[in-house]
């Protein structure tokens, strides 16, 4: 995804706290497993994005041998929810 990982200590406001790191590795495993809706108009078309397929995501975080806790997976599952609130801010 062409993304950095930027370590920057925590009284710094912005990057990725170190605590945080398995979370945003983990995320970076299974990012591209979503679920999406195609919807369509006459006039306009969209993707809708659902959320992560779970089924493929397990497949990628054992394809990368991550081991998942739900805490982990807890982070990872916030991670999913601001990626969805952002991927469909424009979607109406």
């Amino acid at each position: 995804m062409g993304l950095t990982l930027d370590l920057t200590p925590p009284d710094e406001e912005e990057g990725l706290w170190p605590e945080h790191e398995p979370a945003w590795r983990a995320w970076c495993a299974v990012c591209g497993q979503w679920r999406t809706e195609a919807l369509s108009t006459m006039t306009t078309a969209r993707v809708i994005w659902i959320g992560l397929d779970y089924s493929a995501a397990r497949a990628a975080l054992d394809l990368a041998g991550m081991e998942m806790t739900p805490a982990l997976w807890a982070e990872v599952r916030a991670i999913e929810q601001g990626a969805v609130k952002e991927l469909n801010k424009d979607a109406g």
